[in-house]
């Protein structure tokens, strides 16, 4: 009898092993994915992004805390218990960054066009824990009234920009949490 079971019990594991990589596979490229779209975002000034943060870390810290202390399987004792609130927290934080990114890329009220002042950096914006980008570019957002600095490097520059171009033309999706850049180009102002 023990035979009969022993390949619906494989496959079951089989099963539950994909489904898991399935969606840790799909987590990880989710914040890669709001990881490149919060370069190009700029939020408001009033947007409550590490209260947000914070808080979605204790309340997922919490649900894994009561969900772990009524498990039977579980080890009850206090080490046990505060090391499922910490995984949960720091699941619910991690996954809670560049929120506000993803929702002014994904839900713009409308896309304007406008001219900005700029300036150019040398070094650019850090990339990473071992680099900065060839040159950065600081663009002034007219949604929100501040300033982003943009990664780019000196061959696009020199191919772009012409001597006595003073401005940029920007093209941004906005709403009422900030705006994402969505392309700029140098122009005679």
């Amino acid at each position: 009898m023990g035979k009969n079971n022993y390949p619906e019990n494989k496959y079951r594991k089989w099963f539950s092993t994909a489904i898991t990589y399935l969606i840790t596979g799909g987590l990880c490229w989710y914040m890669l994915w709001a990881s490149a779209i919060s370069h190009y975002t700029v939020l408001q000034n009033t947007v409550p992004e590490w209260t947000t943060y914070f808080c979605t870390g204790i309340i997922t810290g919490s649900l894994s805390f009561i969900y772990a202390f009524y498990i039977r399987t579980f080890n009850r004792t206090l080490k046990s218990l505060l090391n499922a609130f910490t995984g949960g927290f720091c699941l619910g934080f991690i996954l809670s960054l560049n929120c506000y990114d993803v929702c002014v890329y994904l839900f713009p009220d409308k896309v304007i066009s406008y001219e900005s002042e700029y300036d150019v950096v040398f070094p650019g914006p850090s990339r990473g824990k071992y680099g900065h980008c060839e040159a950065g570019l600081w663009l002034k957002d007219q949604n929100t009234s501040r300033w982003i600095q943009l990664c780019t490097n000196k061959e696009f520059l020199r191919s772009h920009h012409k001597q006595g171009m003073t401005g940029v033309w920007v093209t941004a999706r906005v709403n009422k949490i900030g705006s994402y850049i969505v392309k700029y180009e140098f122009i005679y102002m």
